[in-house]
């Protein structure tokens, strides 16, 4: 999964579905506001690299 794999590269790590029947979700954990900050700026870039 591209973008799970992304996140992992810049050190946010979630978790992929696929196990539970689900391959195209993702699960995140809601954090700290500077966790959730990260978090976003991460999946903007990684998600603008996979599907520019």
């Amino acid at each position: 999964m591209p973008v799970f794999e992304g996140l992992l590269k810049e050190g946010v790590i979630i978790r992929p579905l696929a196990p539970q029947g689900a391959p195209n979700c993702i699960r995140i954990t809601i954090g700290t506001p500077e966790q959730n900050e990260r978090f976003l700026n991460s999946f903007r870039k990684v998600f603008s690299e996979v599907y520019p």
